[in-house]
């Protein structure tokens, strides 16, 4: 019985020689299929099949136009080329299409060792779904013109009536129109153009903490899709041993994320992030942080923060007013016991809007706060947290830096690292518009109003430049936009 017991296989064992098996297919499969949707993504993109895609949509109705009014010069021969033109370039598109969907799928069951399982990670339905969505509009812009263009190719070769024929020309025109309608949709962007980050243009944040513990490492890792977000956490992981002894993975991450902020908006020079970069990396690290084969290097990095400013501008801007402050010694850092800052979109639509909220206590002891957050007209209209407020380091004087040297990004981190910053999702229904006031107040242990500031966002019943739509696309294009200015 004993023997018996012990020849069972254990085909769900870590380490079983099933489970590597399937990892190994796997992972060919995933390499097959992504080198389908490499090449025909190359050929969907290169010049000038996106303008045909674009332009020809809104010629070939035309050609159908003057056949149904009878122009006496209208043509049936062009009419049937144009179609069967459009079907011909779109045919790479829909190729694409069902390559990154099935590419997508493989990446997101792939069980690395280390790695965790994708579905621990929000967003993989989201992103599938995206995909289908994409690859079904596809199928039906390409059958759009594969029948119009059988239709048109038709009444060529019968002696159909004048009524037949404008039937099969208003069914032509009908099918003319759903091609623009999802021409419109999909030339929008093109999903899956990077070989780097593939899904990230895919990803939209949808759970977060309120309460951002290390500021900028959180906001980054909420933005990265679950593949990448997999990947970044096996990376910090591995970074135990190529640290200072006085820092962990996440400082030494965040540190640097820190000084690459700074050197984004001029404050550092590029001689001044290496420096900082040894500061808290050890030689082992930094090889592999300016190695082109490192999965995180600091190109890479740059760019997950430039798609992360891309979609919240506002914890940024927040960041930059801390920096000014302490650069000039303003009093609610030198002086006053409590700062409150805040930051929302000036306008939102689709009804939703980020706010974020940054507080520092200097009052020296560790106190609980309350926050209030009124929103006229949300859902909800009133939202109350308690949370911890531990003491911050009260800056002595304004920070002293020469350009390109170091100076501003340990001041600044240890502000960053003793405040309270709180992002916080607000909604209005769909029916509302116009100006709308939110509130937030701040009180102390005793309950006592400490500060209330209040901000004004403009609602829009459209599609405006902060709606997760633009966002996305805006993210989408920085990143792409950094990955060329960084290959040059």
């Amino acid at each position: 019985m004993s023997k018996a017991r012990k020849s069972l296989p254990t085909p769900y064992a870590e380490n079983s020689v099933r489970q590597i098996h399937q990892e190994q297919a796997l992972n060919l499969r995933v390499k097959t299929r992504d080198a389908g949707r490499r090449f025909w993504t190359r050929i969907t993109t290169t010049t000038p099949l996106p303008l045909l895609r674009f332009f020809l949509p809104l010629i070939a109705p035309v050609s159908t136009v003057l056949l149904l009014i009878g122009w006496k010069d209208a043509s049936l021969e062009i009419a049937i080329g144009l179609h069967a033109i459009l079907t011909i370039i779109f045919f790479p598109s829909i190729m694409a299409a069902a390559f990154a969907r099935m590419s997508a799928r493989d990446r997101l069951r792939l069980r690395a060792a280390g790695y965790r399982s994708m579905n621990a990670y929000p967003g993989v339905e989201r992103i599938l779904n995206t995909l289908d969505e994409r690859r079904i509009r596809e199928r039906v812009r390409v059958s759009a013109a594969a029948i119009a263009s059988a239709t048109i190719f038709s009444l060529s070769n019968l002696d159909a009536g004048p009524t037949l024929s404008s039937i099969l020309l208003g069914f032509v025109l009908a099918l003319n129109i759903v091609i623009i309608l999802n021409t419109m949709k999909l030339e929008e962007s093109t999903p899956m153009r990077s070989n780097e980050f593939p899904l990230l243009s895919l990803h939209a944040p949808t759970l977060h903490d309120s309460t951002l513990d290390r500021v900028m490492t959180d906001l980054l890792v909420a933005h990265l899709d679950p593949e990448t977000a997999s990947q970044w956490d096996h990376w910090v992981e591995g970074l135990s041993d190529d640290v200072r002894s006085d820092q962990t993975p996440s400082s030494a991450v965040e540190h640097l994320l820190q000084a690459m902020h700074l050197n984004h908006i001029g404050l550092l020079d590029e001689n001044g992030l290496l420096s900082e970069t040894r500061r808290v990396f050890k030689v082992s690290a930094i090889d592999g942080l300016i190695s082109d084969e490192s999965r995180f290097n600091l190109s890479a990095l740059k760019r997950l923060l430039t798609h992360t400013r891309a979609w919240q501008p506002g914890l940024f801007r927040l960041a930059d007013r801390l920096e000014d402050s302490l650069i000039h010694g303003d009093a609610t850092l030198t002086e006053e016991p409590w700062r409150l800052d805040l930051d929302i979109p000036p306008r939102c639509g689709q009804g939703q809007a980020d706010l974020f909220v940054m507080i520092h206590n200097h009052t020296g002891r560790n106190q609980i706060i309350e926050v209030d957050i009124l929103v006229a007209g949300g859902e909800p209209e009133v939202q109350t947290m308690r949370i911890p407020a531990k003491a911050s380091r009260r800056p002595d004087a304004p920070a002293s830096f020469a350009e390109g040297k170091i100076g501003l990004v340990e001041p600044l981190g240890g502000l960053l690292a003793d405040s309270i910053v709180l992002w916080i999702g607000l909604a209005w229904p769909d029916s509302q518009s116009g100006p709308r006031p939110v509130q937030v107040t701040l009180r102390n242990e005793e309950g006592e109003t400490v500060e209330s500031i209040v901000v004004r966002t403009i609602l829009s019943s459209g599609v405006q430049a902060e709606s997760m739509g633009h966002r996305m696309s805006d993210a989408a294009y920085e990143v792409r936009r950094i990955a060329l200015a960084l290959a040059d």
